[in-house]
């Protein structure tokens, strides 16, 4: 009987175990089965619920790194402005110079020739004034005795008429005084133009003179070009020419920097633009001068934008120990620059979840009423997490930061309990 009764307790356990088994399997089933069903959407009669947020004024945080190269704050080339042979050149590399000192010099006799020419002829055509002024005296002396011939003859024709009327002299004797003084007012008037032409002669002989002694002064001065001076005080950068070559005007000969002041251009792109101004300060780093730091300023902006619309900006800096050269890579950090800006999160451009933004263009909804408008905006910095408005959106406007589903143009919301107001 005991072991009956066993039998039986033991299969009364089993039964319930498997009952209890599949209790469990069913209830599990059942909750799959709830999950694979469809979810019953909540009714938006009320609006899509929506996050929002007042546009405002800001500051874009973050510091630009930027690279550039060093240049010479002053930077010439020294050329030759006439022909002639390379006799002297008396600089290198790396020389310290000062203005005007004698760097290079080319062979000058052409040049002397050509000076004993201009001058030989500058005294030859100040020969020609003097013969036209002896010409003009000439003139006045025979202007002065046809004046003294026509004041006889007009005496004589006078004193004839008189006797005419008396009746001691011939009608002809008297014709011909009036004619004789009559020929001398006709010289005395030729006499009289042969001195102003005398004097245009002298005019045009002093004008030949004045143009000479400029071509006089013009050869001079190219043989003062022989000689060639620094026009500063600096560094010879680059020697482009030896003893010995023959240079034309133009030719380059020295290259010379100023680097007590240097200059290092970097190039900024347009998003980067708006975040810098003349004046603004930067710090500089140089792998040349290690655990140093050097500060600049910006001095220039380019107004036209370089290859790849990357703008030049210049940024000058003291290097009165000269321990920095041109060329040299520059790691340079521009400030940020305290004018506010319209900010907001980037979360609430249409496309930041999928990642369908672009550099400079977006779209928000702003709020009008109950409903969310779709309006595009200009799109400038963007620093962790919080993008610039350039355009689109002004100070005061409401917008949507984030909704429960994608909006469309004209949707109906209900602003959250965390929107402002």
């Amino acid at each position: 009987m005991r072991s009956v009764g066993g039998n039986i307790l033991m299969i009364g356990q089993r039964l319930t175990g498997a009952i209890a088994v599949g209790v469990l399997l069913g209830g599990c089933q059942s909750a799959m089965n709830r999950l694979d069903a469809p979810a019953v959407a909540r009714p938006e009669s009320d609006g899509v619920a929506v996050d929002v947020a007042v546009a405002q004024l800001g500051q874009l945080e973050g510091d630009t790194t930027l690279t550039g190269t060093t240049r010479p704050y002053r930077e010439v080339m020294v050329r030759s402005q006439v022909e002639g042979q390379v006799v002297r050149l008396g600089v290198d590399v790396g020389d310290r110079v000062r203005a005007g000192q004698v760097l290079a010099e080319v062979d000058p006799i052409v040049l002397k020739t050509a000076v004993f020419e201009a001058e030989a002829e500058l005294a030859a055509r100040r020969n020609e004034v003097i013969q036209a002024q002896a010409a003009v005296n000439s003139a006045r002396t025979a202007v002065e005795e046809a004046r003294l011939i026509l004041q006889q003859a007009e005496s004589d024709a006078q004193r004839l008429e008189t006797l005419l009327q008396d009746g001691a002299v011939s009608a002809q004797a008297a014709e011909q005084a009036r004619t004789t003084a009559q020929t001398a007012r006709q010289v005395l008037r030729s006499r009289q133009a042969e001195v102003v032409t005398a004097q245009q002669g002298v005019a045009v002989a002093q004008g030949r003179v004045q143009a000479q002694a400029a071509f006089v002064q013009q050869t001079r001065a190219r043989l003062s070009y022989a000689l060639m001076k620094s026009p500063l005080n600096g560094v010879v950068l680059e020697r482009l020419t030896e003893v010995g070559n023959l240079l034309q005007p133009g030719g380059e000969v020295l290259r010379l920097g100023d680097l007590k002041q240097l200059k290092v251009v970097v190039e900024v792109s347009e998003q980067e633009l708006g975040r810098i101004a003349l004046g603004q300060e930067a710090t500089l780093t140089f792998d040349a001068v290690p655990n140093r730091t050097y500060n600049g300023r910006i001095s220039r902006i380019s107004p036209a934008a370089a290859d790849a619309r990357l703008t030049p900006v210049e940024i000058v800096i003291d290097n009165g120990d000269e321990r920095l050269g041109s060329g040299l890579l520059a790691r340079v950090t521009l400030g940020s620059v305290n004018a506010p800006r319209l900010l907001i999160p980037q979360s609430a451009l249409a496309g930041a979840e999928e990642g369908r933004l672009s550099s400079r263009q977006g779209t928000v909804f702003v709020v009008m009423g109950d409903r969310a408008v779709e309006r595009d905006v200009r799109l400038g910095q963007r620093r962790q997490g919080t993008v610039e408005i350039l355009e689109g959106l002004e100070v005061g406007d409401r917008y949507v930061v984030r909704s429960s589903r994608p909006l469309q143009d004209g949707d109906k919301i209900r602003p959250s309990i965390l929107s402002q107001r």
